[in-house]
């Protein structure tokens, strides 16, 4: 992209950036601030820093970059040279994202962006296919089904599925009696099952009619191979454009939400329908698998949609990552390490980490109490021993693999 010579170009020229295009808000990660841009029309982002951020939404065509120059010097207390529009403009030129943008150049970017999301974690346990079409239903269905999000809808909705779970917690020991003494049990087992990928299907769905409601769009809708299992998965990725926390955190308890929905007519089956056999048993096995799916989705140490309402919430992004970087930092270095945090990164970072640990620990003595003594009772102590540590060993090779690999791909981008 080539400029006038004279820098008093600065006094004419008044860039906008193309109308697809979203600077999201502020994000804490680790000691930054740092904002996506997103291109709804090639679904491709970029991270930029806050003066970046600053810059790019004033670009609306009606000032001149001397004119937002004077608003900048006002924020951050220092002018811009005409070398620093030069190389801002030329960045954003390079991804497209001011007018005019060549067809040609948005189809790379959108085919390099699609090839990113394709190979991203991508690997023996994990791969995911989209469905074609699948994403333009769910901005078809945002203007029909939008309205179970509005708050007179959903919270007693979400109110009424809570109440329904808190009850199944309750009634635990009828619900596991009622499913496992079930004599059809087994076609109960798997018809709850196909009923219960549905309300994944649904669950999933819904994160993206969210994304819709609030001017969005889901990126990709498919089916994820997950080690052991094969779920559907939604991909809201403009949510982290979305300026209103809020947006975010209703973005991804949408999918919660259809669960707890669900435990409604499930309940009823249970409170008014055949109090025994097969339909009974039906209804134990799904009340029992809906509340334990809400369950683990909530649970804010395992990356699903507790974790990333958790995020959302508290404005930041990489929160498991960055906490534990967090914690090791104070513990190798002390208050100093703190001190290059800002306030809220003290506060957020220690706090999850604190939670992630009083979560994990019991949950790690039970597995391995539990390992223990089943392989005890098989071989002994002595073998009960040496497998575990020979599984910890690879364990943590393999965590090591992972992190190597997260890093690199990290770096890259």
């Amino acid at each position: 992209m080539s400029a006038p010579v004279a820098d008093d170009w600065l006094t004419v020229a008044r860039p906008v950036l193309r109308g697809t295009v979203e600077v999201g808000p502020g994000l804490l990660k680790g000691t930054q601030v740092v904002h996506i841009v997103g291109d709804r029309e090639t679904s491709a982002f970029l991270r930029v820093g806050p003066r970046e951020a600053f810059l790019m939404r004033q670009l609306d065509g009606r000032r001149t970059l001397a004119e937002i120059g004077l608003l900048y010097a006002e924020q951050f207390g220092k002018r811009l040279a005409a070398a620093h529009w030069q190389q801002l403009l030329t960045m954003l030129a390079g991804h497209a994202l001011i007018e005019p943008a060549e067809q040609g150049r948005l189809s790379e970017i959108r085919t390099k962006a699609e090839e990113t999301r394709r190979a991203n974690g991508r690997s023996p346990l994990l791969w995911r296919r989209p469905i074609p079409g699948a994403a333009e239903l769910a901005v078809r269905l945002a203007g029909r089904l939008g309205w179970m999000l509005r708050p007179l809808v959903a919270v007693p909705l979400a109110g009424l599925g809570l109440a329904v779970a808190a009850y199944v917690l309750v009634e635990w020991a009828q619900l596991w009696s009622a499913m496992t003494g079930n004599p059809s049990r087994w076609t109960a087992t798997v018809v709850g099952l196909l009923v219960a990928w549905l309300v994944i299907a649904a669950h999933e769905l819904f994160h993206g009619i969210a994304c819709v409601r609030y001017g969005g769009r889901p990126t990709e809708i498919g089916v994820m191979w997950r080690f052991p299992m094969i779920a559907p998965y939604c991909k809201v990725d403009d949510v982290v454009t979305f300026d209103r926390p809020a947006h975010r955190v209703v973005t991804a308890f949408a999918g919660i939400y259809v669960n707890l929905v669900a435990l409604l007519p499930f309940a009823a089956l249970w409170w008014w329908g055949p109090q025994s056999g097969w339909w009974h048993g039906l209804a134990a096995v799904l009340l029992l698998f809906g509340v334990v799916s809400a369950l683990v989705n909530l649970v804010p140490v395992l990356k699903l949609d507790g974790y990333h309402m958790l995020e959302h919430a508290t404005s930041t992004t990489n929160l498991q990552t960055e906490s534990f970087k967090y914690v090791g930092a104070v513990l190798r270095r002390g208050r100093s390490a703190a001190g290059e945090y800002p306030a809220r990164g003290r506060v957020v970072y220690p706090l999850y980490a604190a939670v992630s640990v009083a979560i994990l620990l019991p949950l790690v003595v039970v597995v391995l109490r539990t390992w223990y003594l089943t392989l005890s009772d098989l071989w002994g102590p002595a073998a009960a021993v040496a497998v575990l540590v020979g599984e910890a060993l690879v364990a943590g090779l393999v965590l090591r693999w992972a992190v190597r690999r997260r890093r690199t791909a990290t770096e890259a981008t």
